[in-house]
């Protein structure tokens, strides 16, 4: 390829007695006129190069129509109403309500109509007590940026209240529907230049009235990094405040009938809880003191630790949601990477399990990790895996019966497939389970196009079948799908959490190396045919791969990533991982990140496989000028024939609410880039 000339303008400064040469920091500029000029000069040599792919246009046409399958999220049941998202050939999913199980499905809200040029997302809705009103946030460009509305459900009435800047909104309605306690960032211009992505605060609302008179809750004085979840008992006494820092968190009970008197139930602790109310109940799933998770209960007037009895302990299998009825507890549990739903007594007795299919993730039996419902009658859950794309099952609690309330069809005969979990080494002997999805008669003879994905980071886990329904694209033309399941995820715990953050990060990209050795070494492909492809904490993951080991991989794909990590966190959101990864401006986390840091792991001289690197103009998560300023170094330094691009998509961002259209661009980009380059035939 012939780049376009990019000027090395080497910034030279000294952290911690080491010194560090940036030589594209004027890149960071996003709204110069150079930058996008040089920007606009990397996207039309990326769209002309992958206009050259064989078949492009039919790969486009055919992952559009897998995209096409459309949405559903997985309902969820108000007075007897029912509200789930759904589109096919939509931009952006439609909001229904329909009456009961067998009602007639309504369109409450549309966002495709809501503009004709730029894409507005549906990020989030809290539906009121009896179900008269809806509180939804709307954002612009796939900035996450919500603006708070509210609806009369049954009337269609749109109230005048919009309230801005509810970005990662909780809520919680007052049980008159008068009005709600949220969450929102402050206004622009009311905090320094910098802060405007920080400084959540709980407030409440009363419907009809000026946001600006909004009375703070919660918040003041307290870290800027804080974010905050709510939730009202049913009769409207106590405000139950979460403070999560990430990958832990704080609990308070606020008792809003005597004059807002908070007490402290988790504070202080390196620990992640979850507690909902159930009547004058609390129940709590925690791991404090264990790691897989366990469940407890307590009073909401004794609510410490020293007073919580245990009902569900710690297991071989990771609890990681928790459903309390009137009669029964529902436990949706992780064994092996894969999620089953176990039925328990309210006193803790397993009494079974539902059969579901294997090697499958499950959606939600509810909006939180832990939720209580004393009248429920039913509930929903969501099920894909590698072939279902997704099933919507609804749960008869008293009847003890499982019903499917909607679905997708599967695309592909899964007669054809297989799918498999392995285990093998990392470095360091560790055992590493990772998934594989492909054709049933492929050869083991080193030559299959495979695609290896994985994330390791924040205590996520990684489940199948982790791709969108593009997979559907690479199966059936041959390819193989492979899932690793790296530390840093919560797979196999808050222990293997723990062992891929920090100064342990190294382990995570250990992990990911070791699964391509596996998959090469047993010849289901070869460095020739292994393609990598991660997003955002994954686009750091291929980025360190592709950094530490060029040699092993015949393409990268490199999404939204952070790169630059000596930097990352003094742009957009990301001191709020601080956490996770550590920071730069600590001598002794700077030694750490300086080692795996890919922007600082470039190596002039060093052939390196076709890598494509994509980012986003509206991302409010990871600024674009990580893959930006990535693409000009390795440019800059790649001495093999392979091609080094960029594309910087424009009007998007980290990926939550893109239109079909742009996601089907996207998608094929990314399978015919990484097809093309390892020798996918489609």
């Amino acid at each position: 390829m012939e780049y376009p000339e990019t000027r090395r303008e080497e910034v030279i400064e000294e952290i911690h007695d080491v010194k560090i040469v940036d030589p594209y920091r004027w890149l960071e500029d996003f709204d110069q006129p150079e930058v996008q000029d040089w920007i606009d000069i990397q996207n039309n040599n990326t769209k002309e190069l992958l206009a050259k792919i064989p078949n492009y246009q039919g790969a486009y046409d055919r992952i559009k129509e897998f995209l096409s399958l459309g949405t559903l999220t997985v309902p969820s049941e108000k007075e007897g109403f029912i509200f789930y998202q759904k589109s096919t050939i939509e931009s952006q999913p439609i909001l229904y309500v329909q009456k009961g199980l067998n009602g007639k499905p309504k369109v409450l809200l549309n966002p495709n109509e809501l503009s004709k040029e730029n894409p507005v997302a549906l990020d989030w809705f809290f539906i009121s007590p009896k179900a008269k009103y809806i509180v939804y946030g709307l954002s612009k460009d796939g900035n996450e940026w919500s603006v708070l509305h509210i609806k009369n459900i049954e009337t269609e009435e749109i109230f005048e209240d919009k309230i801005p800047r509810t970005r990662f909104c909780s809520l919680a309605w007052l049980p008159d529907e008068t009005g709600f306690y949220y969450t929102r960032f402050p206004e622009l211009g009311t905090v320094p230049k910098g802060e405007e992505n920080y400084n959540q605060h709980v407030y409440l609302h009363e419907i009809g009235t000026d946001w600006h008179d909004d009375y703070k809750i919660f918040g003041e004085g307290r870290p800027k990094t804080n974010h905050y979840d709510v939730e009202l008992s049913e009769d409207g006494r106590y405000l139950l405040i979460s403070v999560h820092k990430y990958t832990k968190n704080d609990l308070y009970i606020m008792d809003v009938k005597n004059n807002n008197k908070l007490t402290g139930i988790i504070v202080g602790e390196d620990v992640l809880t979850n507690i909902s109310m159930f009547n004058d109940e609390l129940w709590i799933l925690t791991n404090k003191n264990v790691p897989r998770n366990a469940l407890f209960k307590a009073k909401i007037t004794s609510p410490k630790f020293k007073d919580w009895e245990e009902v569900i302990p710690e297991s071989d299998n990771i609890i990681s949601q928790v459903l309390v009825t009137k009669e029964k507890i529902f436990v949706k549990v992780m064994k092996n990477a894969s999620e089953y739903i176990l039925i328990y007594s309210r006193d803790g007795n397993l009494i079974s399990e539902l059969q579901l299919p294997e090697f499958s993730s499950i959606l939600s039996m509810g909006t939180n990790d832990l939720i209580s419902a004393r009248d429920t009658k039913r509930f929903y859950f969501g099920l894909q895996n590698f072939f279902y794309p997704r099933t919507n099952y609804c749960y008869e609690i008293d009847k003890s019966n499982l019903l499917v309330f909607n679905e997708i069809e599967q695309p592909l005969d899964e007669k054809n497939y297989i799918v498999k979990q392995i285990w093998y080494d990392s470095k360091d002997g560790t055992k590493v389970s990772m998934f594989l999805a492909h054709k049933k008669d492929i050869n083991l003879d080193g030559k299959n196009p495979t695609m290896l994905c994985g994330y390791g980071g924040f205590n996520i886990s990684i489940k199948p079948p982790y791709l969108r329904y593009s997979r559907f694209f690479w199966l059936e033309n041959g390819g193989v799908v492979a899932i690793a399941n790296l530390r840093g995820g919560s797979e196999y715990g808050e222990d293997w959490h723990r062992a891929g953050m920090l100064e342990k990060k190294q382990n995570v990209f250990d992990d990911f190396i070791y699964a391509a050795k596996w998959l090469i070494s047993n010849k289901y492909t070869s460095e020739k045919h292994l393609s990598i492809n991660g997003r955002s904490n994954g686009g750091l993951l291929t980025g360190a791969a592709v950094t530490q080991n060029p040699e092993l991989f015949g393409a990268v794909y490199v999404g939204v990533p952070l790169l630059d990590m000596i930097r990352y966190h003094l742009f957009s959101i990301a001191r709020y991982w601080i956490p996770e990864y550590g920071s730069a401006e600590d001598p002794e986390q700077f030694k750490y990140i300086l080692k795996y840091s890919p922007y600082h792991n470039v190596k002039k001289g060093t052939e390196y496989p076709a890598t494509i690197l994509v980012a986003a103009a509206s991302d409010s998560r990871v600024d674009p000028i990580h893959a930006m300023k990535m693409t000009a170094l390795m440019q800059w330094a790649n001495s093999s024939n392979e091609p080094i691009s960029l594309f910087i998509e424009k009007k998007a961002g980290h990926g939550i609410g893109k239109p079909l259209e742009k996601l089907a661009e996207t998608e094929t980009d990314l399978y015919t880039f990484l097809g093309w380059k390892t020798g996918l035939k489609f």
